[in-house]
């Protein structure tokens, strides 16, 4: 990052103040309190506050000399918020980021190279698929907190009165002929039953979760040589089945995520897609729904393998700390397998090391989570590039083309490549 310059005249004042107080410098190897700024939206959040305090407090009491003060500021507005520290020169020690942060992060210089913070040992844990996932010219600078694919949640309640078994769809094409049926009942309200919900609305991660499907019909946005390829025949077939479902109402029209979540929770959606831990913000509105959910991994769409990108709080260091060493030291405390394990009995979500699942083995057998403990083989690695949120925005106005806007595919697609090759040039 750019610095500010410092006027000589100043920059001499102060090594002529510095040398003649020399002699009342502390010794080299006494011991020097540090203070870690942890900027994040998930310690604002009521459900997660005394988790948060017990992380903190747990910490400290390990690592003397090093205090935590939490910086919260709502998810909407962190990343716009880290960038007016850092620019001012006051750069939080430690930084909460989304996935689709990162590459902005990353390419405007604002966060450090871990590899040799965090250690070899560290990093061999990360699944390999999501290790892929975070590096930067074969760097990390960033590690996953928590990790999810989309998956997909069912309402078993939903699903007997319709007639159906408790089990969930495997492809694309089961579940839309589950979704017939799930639209055709009502609540007890007599308003109408969504069968099958995918977020499309103008917001980076709907646009993540387009992308997804567009992964699961065998589609994306690259071929094989690099060159973008979006017209494609599994793009086509996710926009068709996209359509489809805008046109039998299996899915409300250009849902947020949240949208999805309160619906579910109301018991007006048979099924929808979100991340792991999005199902949190269903149990906040309707907690006895809980014993009725299903969940699985992503389907897979016209014979083509399952796979999604990856969602993920992710945890940075900014590299203006001066605090790498003790901002790396907390990363590793906060990641342990005890501190995971006290974490994830507040919200579900995927561990992405193989020794916090071995190091808490009720994880396995938890039937919110256990259904989707192989979803690494699902990841599909994006590129880190700083216009990602403007392709998955992109993403979305293909999707919304295609329901609202009454488009074909072909025309959905062709005005994604032209956007595409514009952005990623």
């Amino acid at each position: 990052m750019k610095k500010i310059l410092v006027p000589v005249l100043l920059a001499v004042m102060t090594f002529s103040l510095f040398a003649a107080g020399q002699q009342d410098a502390p010794a080299a190897d006494e011991a020097k309190d540090v203070t870690l700024t942890f900027a994040s939206w998930s310690v604002r959040e009521d459900r997660f506050s005394d988790y948060f305090e017990a992380l903190k407090a747990d910490f400290e009491a390990a690592n003397p000399g090093i205090t935590i003060e939490f910086a919260g500021y709502p998810y909407g507005e962190l990343k716009k918020q880290v960038l007016i520290m850092a620019n001012a020169g006051q750069s939080p020690d430690l930084i909460q980021s989304e996935r689709g942060w990162y590459s902005s992060f990353v390419d405007g210089g604002y966060v450090a190279e871990l590899d040799a913070l965090l250690g070899p040992e560290y990093l061999a844990e990360v699944y390999p698929a999501i290790l892929g996932d975070m590096k930067v010219d074969g760097k990390i600078y960033g590690v996953p907190w928590i990790a999810s694919p989309f998956v997909m949640f069912y309402n078993k309640a939903l699903f007997a009165e319709a007639g159906l078994e408790d089990k969930a769809p495997e492809t694309y094409e089961e579940a839309m002929m589950m979704a017939e049926k799930l639209s055709a009942l009502t609540d007890k309200d007599g308003n109408a039953v969504y069968g099958l919900g995918q977020s499309t609305a103008s917001v980076p991660v709907s646009g993540s979760a387009v992308l997804s499907m567009f992964f699961s019909y065998g589609g994306g946005f690259r071929d094989a040589s690099g060159n973008i390829d979006v017209i494609n025949e599994g793009n086509r077939a996710a926009l068709n089945a996209l359509k489809e479902m805008h046109a039998a109402k299996y899915n409300p029209e250009g849902a947020k995520l949240k949208d999805l979540r309160n619906l579910f929770a109301i018991g007006r959606l048979g099924m929808y897609f979100d991340t792991l831990w999005g199902i949190g913000g269903a149990y906040a509105i309707n907690p006895d729904i809980q014993g009725s959910v299903g969940v699985t991994v992503p389907l897979s769409g016209a014979g083509s393998p399952a796979g999604s990108s990856l969602e993920a709080h992710m945890l940075l260091v900014a590299e203006d700390s001066p605090n790498k060493e003790a901002a790396a030291e907390f990363i590793k405390f906060a990641t342990s397998p005890e501190q995971m394990g006290k974490y994830v009995d507040i919200a579900p979500f995927l561990f992405p090391k193989a020794n916090q699942v071995d190091g808490n083995p009720g994880y396995k057998s938890n039937p919110g989570i256990a259904p989707v403990l192989g979803y690494a083989d699902t990841i599909r690695s994006i590129e880190k590039n700083p216009e990602m949120e403007n392709v998955f925005l992109a993403m979305t106005t293909a999707a919304q083309s295609v329901t609202v806007g009454g488009m074909t595919a072909d025309q959905a697609l062709a005005n994604l490549d032209k956007e595409l090759k514009t952005l990623l040039k």
